[in-house]
C-alpha cells in the first residue's frame, strides 16, 4: 500500500536545492565514510567487499550509489516502489543482507512492528541494522514541524525498541559525521554534539573540532547468529 502522504513529502524532498544540485553524491560518501567507521569503532569489519545491503528510505539512490562505487553490492527501497513499512513484506528473501541502512526512516513510521520484523528477517545472522533518526530529548521543540514526522525516540527508547524485537549488542551514539572516536565515547558525548557551534555544513574555514552539530542519534544493532 502506498503511503500517498509520504509519497507527496519525497517528491518535495527530491525537488529541493540538495538534491537538484547534485549536491548528494558528495554528502552521501561522508555518510559511508562514517558508517564504515562506526561498524569498525562497534567492533565489526565494515563494509567488505562483495557485501549485500539494503538501503531502505533509499530516495534518489545515492546512497546505494555510493555503496556500490566501494565494491558492497548496495540496492534500495523507498515509498516510490510501493512499500509501505507499516504494512509490506521487503521484497527479499530472507537472511539475505549483511547490512540494513535507514536513515531518517523510522520516525515516520507510526508502529515500528513490521518494519522492525522485516529488518530482522532479511538481515542474515551476525547481520547488521544502522539507523539515523532525531533525538526527542533535542528535538522536542520542532520535531513536528515535519509534517510526515508521527513517532519520535530518545536513545534509549530506540535501545529498548531494538532489543524487544530480538536485536543485540546495540550501541547508540550522537550522529556526528566525520569526527574522530572519542567523541563518541566520551560519557557527555550527546550533550557534546548537541552544543559543538556550528553545524558539519557551515563555511569551510571554520576548525573542524568546531563543526558537526547534531541533535540526532545513529544506532547500531546485530541479529544474532
Amino acid at each position: 500500500m502506498k503511503n500517498d502522504h509520504i509519497g507527496l513529502y519525497r517528491d518535495r524532498l527530491l525537488e529541493s536545492e540538495n538534491f537538484r544540485t547534485g549536491l548528494q553524491g558528495i554528502l552521501k560518501k561522508r555518510v559511508y565514510e562514517t558508517l564504515d567507521n562506526f561498524l569498525k569503532f562497534s567492533g565489526e569489519l565494515g563494509f567488505t567487499n562483495g557485501s549485500a545491503l539494503l538501503d531502505l528510505g533509499s530516495a534518489d539512490g545515492s546512497f546505494v550509489e555510493c555503496c556500490l562505487s566501494h565494491g558492497v553490492n548496495a540496492c534500495g527501497t523507498d515509498i516510490s516502489d510501493g512499500i509501505n513499512l507499516e504494512y509490506d513484506k521487503l521484497p527479499y528473501d530472507d537472511n539475505k543482507f549483511e547490512f540494513v541502512t535507514a536513515n531518517s526512516v523510522i520516525e515516520h513510521v507510526n508502529s515500528p512492528q513490521n518494519m522492525l520484523t522485516e529488518v530482522y528477517r532479511v538481515l542474515k545472522p551476525g547481520g547488521v541494522f544502522i539507523q539515523v533518526t532525531p533525538n526527542w530529548k533535542y528535538t522536542i521543540r520542532d520535531f513536528y514541524d515535519d509534517p510526515t514526522h508521527v513517532r519520535p525516540y530518545s536513545e534509549e527508547s530506540i535501545s529498548e525498541l531494538l532489543s524487544m524485537y530480538g536485536f543485540i549488542r546495540i550501541k547508540v551514539v550522537p550522529w556526528l559525521v566525520k569526527k574522530p572516536n572519542w567523541m563518541w565515547q566520551v560519557p557527555f558525548s550527546f550533550t557534546l554534539a548537541r552544543y559543538i557551534p556550528f553545524r558539519g555544513d557551515t563555511f569551510s574555514w571554520i576548525p573542524k573540532f568546531l563543526t558537526g552539530k547534531t541533535k540526532s542519534i545513529l544506532v547500531l544493532a546485530i541479529k544474532p547468529k
